[in-house]
């Protein structure tokens, strides 16, 4: 990798030297201030774009097409930047003079895992019918080259001694980083298909409970009646208990309660299910060794365990409709403080007023 960016160095200092603005893009903030270091150190004057100066972007990227001008930019920070030849606002002398060294020069240390963004970096030259070139360094120590195969042409180039700064430039090598980008495009593709696939699983599920939810808030009195009296037979209650109840706690209060019960029953099970069904995600994994498709496996368990929460939801809605009682009102309580003329009532005695508190943590600090 040292080799590789000495390489770089030399070529911006070739480009500079005839005055064609150059922009360069990393993978990384570190690499990015790294290669500032090495052209600092080179006496070569440029301007580094990594989104950690906010202000002075603009300034920056206005400039970045001037004659002469090296500019080091990360990836990200370079998407979407328009380079004006000549700088902006434009001059045509300056603009001239920069079409003639060759345009905007482009060099990118490292080739991305996705193709898309090496084409991006290339797309920052070459705009609207200017001249412009583009360059890309690649070391065997790079993660795409270390992943698929860089170690291979790594020992056979330390067999054969060959300095590490010598350059390759054969198409085998940029048919096999292709090759490679191809490979983790698909299986980031992959990846990101499965996700969908797993979230469709999950997005029945959530469908299911808020139309329920709705159904509950948005029911009549006497459509909820029928729904909490269908759920209550099922599982193993008689309607004389339903009625005994009802008339109990009173008609209204008992649809207050119905309502509320079970909201919070389904908001309570839900939210244990959210993490269950995360839980089996990480599990279903490990069944692809025992050749079973870990999506199947987590739609029918994930089947299983929302079916096993609508009986819990329905079971816990009915023994706690038929357990619950109206507490008993209680009567306000009357506190009396000591008259002034009274003895002095100390901070840890009992309070005057008959709460068994302590007076420090009941009436003291309204009447101290």
């Amino acid at each position: 990798e040292a080799g590789k960016f000495r390489a770089v160095i030399e070529e911006i200092k070739t480009r500079h030297k005839i005055g064609q603005p150059i922009l360069v893009g990393t993978r990384s903030v570190e690499k990015n201030e790294y290669l500032g270091k090495l052209l600092d150190r080179e006496g070569i004057p440029h301007q580094i774009l990594n989104a950690k100066h906010h202000q002075r972007e603009g300034e920056i990227i206005a400039q970045a097409g001037k004659n002469g001008q090296v500019t080091i930019a990360t990836n990200m920070a370079g998407r979407g930047v328009d380079i004006l030849l000549g700088g902006n606002p434009p001059l045509a002398d300056e603009a001239n003079k920069v079409r003639e060294s060759g345009g905007l020069h482009v060099i990118g240390t490292e080739r991305h895992e996705a193709r898309r963004i090496d084409n991006q970096l290339r797309g920052r030259t070459g705009r609207q019918g200017d001249p412009g070139s583009s360059q890309f360094f690649v070391s065997l120590e790079d993660d795409l080259m270390r992943i698929f195969g860089g170690e291979r042409i790594k020992s056979l180039m330390d067999t054969l001694k060959i300095p590490e700064d010598t350059p390759i430039e054969v198409n085998l090598v940029s048919r096999a980083i292709e090759e490679a980008q191809s490979k983790i495009e698909g299986l980031n593709f992959d990846l990101r298909k499965y996700l969908l696939d797993y979230d469709d699983v999950m997005n029945i599920h959530r469908e299911t409970t808020y139309r329920k939810r709705r159904e509950i808030l948005t029911a009549t009195d006497q459509e909820l009646e029928e729904k909490i009296l269908n759920i209550i037979l099922k599982t193993g209650f008689k309607k004389e208990d339903y009625e005994k109840k009802e008339k109990e706690i009173g008609t209204d209060q008992l649809r207050r309660a119905e309502r509320f019960i079970f909201l919070r029953i389904l908001d309570t099970l839900w939210m244990d299910h959210l993490e269950n069904m995360e839980y089996l995600r990480e599990a279903v994994r490990l069944r692809a060794y025992g050749q079973r498709d870990p999506l199947v496996e987590y739609k029918n368990e994930g089947h299983k365990m929302f079916k096993k929460l609508l009986s819990q939801m329905e079971s816990a809605l009915s023994n706690t409709l038929m357990n619950v009682k109206l507490a008993p009102a209680q009567a306000p309580t009357v506190r009396q403080v000591t008259p002034s003329g009274a003895r002095k009532v100390d901070r840890n005695d009992p309070c005057p007023c008959g709460s068994g508190k302590k007076y420090k943590k009941c009436c003291w600090p309204k009447f101290g």
